[in-house]
């Protein structure tokens, strides 16, 4: 492979050896003292010209450069596409040579170049044979650096990263996987990615460029930060798309209140946490809906208020149970509710309900006393119904409200029995009822939360 000065004295040679080209400069990476030096970097070259029309009638002078593996005419091709060519003022080879080195290389004339110099800082004159050329600053990239950015353009940045979740939680449960990831890669992940810049430009005095694609992240972020940005990058299946999109989240939400406390500027945490709550509720939701069901699977910082609304339910529904069984039981009840499967009913007003169960065991629905008999109990049996083929459950046979909801839901009585507390209380009787999904006559078998019936 040749290397640069190598490279460079022939570009420079074949421009000072044909009379049409009055001029050679350089843009691109190898300009920019900023960016990492390596093998794959480009020559990205502009000769200067007298007009273009005798190179592009020949072209077996690029044949200087060395053998070539392939390459691309972009003018010609757009030309071909339908796209604007003027061949007159700008035409390009991009070649990939055979010892491994790239050459973009381009034609322009001199009023063109003009142009394109005072628009890319990154600009180095190799040769100036008419001394044409206007005089230009040292090659920088200020052009490219991150830019602070307004409150308006923060807000904007984060109303549409969390609107567009709106799309790609239904493409991923429609089972869309080209729709979702042209989604995910074309327009959330450049809101992700942007917000990341605006983090790295306030711990950077916005003095630096993380260039294309945000490539250079990984020269400003520790290497714990460029780990949860490399989980954002999923795998070639539905549910690797969908913990990509949750690693995204959570990342894009701390760094957003971040970027936000240090520019000075509110961050809409409702807005926020209401799209992520749709989208945990996307997630969990059967294939064959009929309607959304706002159902999550319970978090952490769940456990205190659906642990509340256990007690409160249990007290207000088994009046012939003493409150203090209840009582007794409630630190155990709410530690076993973290290695627990649990549903939590969450709308925008806030958790109304949850459902626990555990490899097919029901151990019960609960539901806030303002929210029962409107759909609550419901929705979240449905979410239960569709991770299993087969439901059981016990249930006081004093409480009728509860046995009704059971039987209208499909379940059957299997038997009745007597449950004694180990507090040492009076036993009360119960029944053991069994739902079964229809056409299924296997043993309980779970349906894998990733695939959840979806389509």
């Amino acid at each position: 492979m040749r290397n640069e000065k190598e490279m460079m004295d022939l570009i420079i040679r074949t421009a000072e050896n044909d009379e049409r080209i009055r001029g050679v400069y350089m843009s691109g990476s190898r300009t920019n003292k900023n960016a990492p030096k390596d093998i794959f970097q480009d020559y990205d070259i502009v000769y200067v010209v007298t007009e273009t029309a005798s190179f592009i009638e020949d072209e077996s002078w690029i044949d200087v450069f060395g053998e070539r593996l392939y390459m691309q005419l972009p003018e010609k091709m757009g030309k071909i596409l339908g796209y604007d060519s003027n061949f007159d003022n700008c035409y390009g080879y991009l070649m990939q040579l055979a010892d491994g080195n790239r050459i973009d290389l381009h034609l322009q004339t001199l009023e063109y170049s003009i142009r394109d110099m005072k628009h890319d800082r990154l600009c180095i004159i190799l040769l100036d044979k008419d001394k044409a050329f206007p005089e230009i600053p040292p090659a920088t990239d200020q052009d490219h650096w991150i830019k602070r950015p307004s409150e308006e353009e923060y807000s904007c940045c984060c109303n549409e990263f969390w609107w567009l979740l709106n799309n790609m939680g239904k493409g991923l449960w429609r089972g869309e996987m080209p729709y979702a990831m042209d989604m995910l890669n074309f327009y959330v992940r450049p809101q992700f990615i942007k917000m990341i810049s605006w983090y790295i430009g306030i711990h950077t005095y916005f003095s630096c460029s993380i260039g294309k694609s945000g490539k250079y992240l990984y020269k400003y972020l520790s290497q714990d930060k460029m780990d949860r940005i490399y989980l954002t990058y999923p795998t070639g299946n539905i549910e690797a798309v969908w913990q990509s999109l949750f690693e995204m989240c959570d990342f894009f939400d701390a760094v957003a209140k971040e970027v936000g406390r240090g520019l000075g500027y509110a961050y809409n945490d409702k807005e926020a946490y209401n799209s992520r709550l749709f989208l945990d509720c996307t997630y969990e939701l059967p294939g064959d809906a009929k309607e959304i069901l706002m159902v999550r699977r319970m978090k952490a910082t769940d456990v205190e208020e659906i642990a509340r609304i256990w007690l409160e339910s249990n007290i207000e529904t088994h009046d012939f149970i003493p409150e203090a069984y209840w009582r007794g039981n409630y630190e155990n009840v709410k530690n076993r509710l973290y290695e627990s499967e649990v549903y939590v009913y969450e709308d925008h007003k806030g958790i109304h309900g949850f459902a626990g169960i555990n490899k097919g065991y029901l151990a019960g629905i609960f539901v806030k006393k303002e929210m029962r008999s409107k759909g609550v109990g419901k929705a979240l049996m449905d979410i239960c119904k569709s991770k299993y083929f087969r439901i059981n459950l016990h249930v006081y046979c004093m409480n009728k409200k509860a046995v009704k909801f059971y039987m209208k839901e499909g379940f059957v009585i299997n038997k009745k029995q007597m449950n004694y507390p180990t507090d040492g209380t009076a036993g009360c009787s119960e029944f053991e009822m069994i739902w079964q999904k229809e056409g299924n006559s296997t043993n309980p078998v779970a349906i894998n939360g990733a695939e959840n019936e979806r389509k």
